[in-house]
């Protein structure tokens, strides 16, 4: 195997034209960014295809406090005691587990609570759920930074001219909290697994029996493929995310 090692750093700002919730494929050609490219004009004999061995995105500006890759979502709130329930009437993509920035901007009653990052305990399509200091009942207006969700596309063509030559690969979810404003996929497992010649075992695998001993995380291309991204949602990124790659050629 020859090695070519290849770094690639690209500024993403595009969005796939809708909400992931309908559908990961984008509504325009355009609303989606190239990223590494693995000769899909197919003009370089010399390779024969591609391999990515780590992705993480920077984010376009440094942020103490939180992220506002777009504006944040208007929703209303309704707490008391410790539990508040968010509501967002056109639905959100948060998940369980993940941490919402919350901006409350008008209550009813008593003491706005104090705007702060959150983590998500329970969601619905429209809803979710976050633990407060406690407080009586209270209602209000507030702003949510939801996560930047990205989706990765296999494209298999030079020049694409259609958007069902998009292959949604997987997708990586981004909190817009400060701690997360440089994200691994390696290190936060979005990255599949592919078989490596070199069998790795030990303590960094957990045990040497673990199931993921023999395997590390990353992607292959061959000759004549890309690796494509967008955003989630109708409107591009108001402050984006650099996508970076590193990897090489075969």
């Amino acid at each position: 195997m020859v090695d070519r090692p290849a770094t690639t750093s690209t500024l993403v700002t595009v969005a796939a034209g809708q909400s992931f919730n309908t559908s990961y494929t984008p509504t325009a050609v355009g609303n989606a960014t190239k990223i590494f490219d693995a000769d899909s004009a197919l003009t370089d004999t010399s390779i024969s295809g591609a391999y990515i061995d780590e992705i993480w995105f920077q984010y376009g500006k440094h942020a103490v406090d939180f992220l506002a890759p777009v504006a944040g979502t208007t929703g209303t709130y309704s707490a008391n005691s410790t539990t508040c329930t968010v509501t967002i009437a056109g639905g959100h993509h948060i998940k369980e587990g993940q941490q919402v920035m919350l901006d409350f901007t008008t209550y009813s009653s008593g003491a706005v609570p104090v705007d702060n990052t959150f983590t998500v305990a329970s969601v619905t399509a429209t809803t979710f759920t976050v633990t407060i200091p406690s407080q009586g009942a209270i209602t209000g207006n507030v702003t949510v930074y939801q996560p930047t969700l990205f989706c990765f596309y296999l494209v298999s063509t030079g020049t694409v001219t259609n958007t069902n030559q998009f292959f949604p690969l997987f997708t990586s979810s981004i909190d817009s909290v400060a701690s997360k404003q440089n994200y691994s996929l390696t290190l936060n497992e979005d990255l599949p697994f592919i078989n490596h010649p070199v069998v790795q075992a030990g303590s960094n695998f957990v045990t040497a029996n673990n199931e993921v001993a023999p395997k590390q995380r990353g992607l292959m291309l061959k000759r004549g493929q890309a690796l494509y991204v967008a955003a989630s949602g109708s409107t591009a990124l108001t402050t984006g995310f650099y996508c970076n790659v590193q990897g090489g050629y075969y």
